[in-house]
């Protein structure tokens, strides 16, 4: 958990953020949501006594909806997010419970990553590395996105994207392959 969560904080401060430690979780609230998700995931994954799970996740979940309502921002702790967690910007964003996601990769506000149907099965997106989710955007069904993958602002995807595509539009299609080396540092 640590690590992962020290992986995420370390992208937070490649992106400008200068201020101190303390003032940076205070003042952060994607980090309120990406600390809540990493302590969430990590808290599911232990064993623990019969009754004290119910009592140590009723104040887990007690703390998640805080953070929900505080940044609307949802990360179900069953998610399986790799190291170095980007978001940018608080607020509209929604990822179902059995999204997997790779590292480094960014989210912008407004994006959801949901459950949808696709050729009779239902599923969620997972994504691959460094993969760039910028405002608006919506992804549905079981697709995967690629490594490298930028998807454009407000776009709605619903297909798989090879490698360093880059996907815009309603319904969003590729339109380049130059990959997110240019938003992921």
């Amino acid at each position: 958990m640590f690590e992962n969560f020290k992986a995420d904080v370390g992208r937070l401060r490649r992106y400008g953020a200068e201020e101190s430690a303390l003032r940076l979780y205070l003042d952060n609230q994607s980090l309120w949501a990406i600390l809540c998700y990493r302590a969430g995931h990590w808290l599911n994954g232990r064993r623990w006594p019969f009754g004290v799970r119910h009592l140590i996740m009723g104040s887990y979940h007690l703390w998640w909806k805080w953070v929900e309502v505080a940044t609307g921002i949802s990360i179900s702790p069953d998610c399986r997010i790799g190291p170095g967690l980007y978001i940018g910007h608080f607020g509209g964003i929604v990822l179902h419970t059995d999204v997997v996601m790779g590292k480094d990769c960014n989210l912008s506000q407004g994006v959801t990553l949901g459950l949808g149907k696709k050729n009779g099965h239902w599923g969620v997106p997972t994504l691959g590395d460094r993969v760039y989710i910028a405002p608006g955007a919506k992804l549905v069904g079981p697709i995967h996105l690629g490594d490298g993958t930028v998807v454009g602002a407000n776009a709605v995807v619903t297909k798989d994207t090879e490698e360093n595509d880059v996907v815009a539009g309603v319904p969003a299609r590729v339109i380049g392959h130059q990959g997110s080396a240019e938003y992921i540092s």
